[in-house]
């Protein structure tokens, strides 16, 4: 009898703690976090991390997925156009075994009407390089897949016309590049 007790107290000692974080976490109010985002997001790239809409989470241990709505995020200064993302929503999923070795690696990012504008500028800078100068290709954030769902992708490279011959240029870039002039 008295080892049942205590097994009983043991457990109760051992699953509020569980159950009570769990009860945090599925309560926790996430839209607190945008503005902490946002500014993390404008002091590492220099450029502005708006989020306009409600901000949520489904933890899970190694894939948790968080949901933006009314999302946009700013282009450097150089680039043509004033935003390089802007979507009705966006859904990330983040791989937390490569955050721990401070890796940004997104499983899947699902975008819902986004208009993306993609630029490569004068020394070779690209405004998807996401370091202040656009310069460090170690500071992009590996995609493992990406979903545009109703949406417009844009891509220039002109500069690269005044510079090379058509010859030179990356095949795709050419190919993206005379898509997007077209229209």
């Amino acid at each position: 009898m008295m080892l049942s007790r205590t097994f009983k107290w043991t457990a109760v000692l051992l699953l509020v703690p569980v159950l009570l974080a769990v009860l945090c976490i599925v309560f926790f109010p996430w839209n607190m976090l945008r503005e902490p985002i946002e500014r993390l997001a404008s002091e590492k790239t220099g450029r502005a991390l708006v989020i306009n809409g409600d901000l949520k989470a489904k933890l899970g241990w190694s894939l948790p997925r968080i949901h933006a709505d009314a999302v946009s995020f700013a282009n450097p200064g150089w680039a043509r156009e004033k935003q390089m993302v802007t979507a009705d929503a966006v859904e990330i999923v983040i791989d937390l075994p490569q955050l721990l070795r401070k890796k940004i690696v997104l499983s899947e990012v699902w975008l819902e009407h986004p208009v993306i504008f993609l630029e490569q500028g004068s020394a070779g800078r690209k405004n998807w390089l996401l370091d202040i100068n656009q310069q460090d290709e170690g500071a992009r954030i590996r995609i493992d897949r990406l979903t545009l769902d109703k949406g417009h992708l844009g891509y220039d490279a002109s500069w690269l016309r005044r510079c090379r011959t058509e010859d030179q240029y990356p095949r795709t870039a050419i190919d993206i590049a005379r898509a997007v002039n077209r229209h």
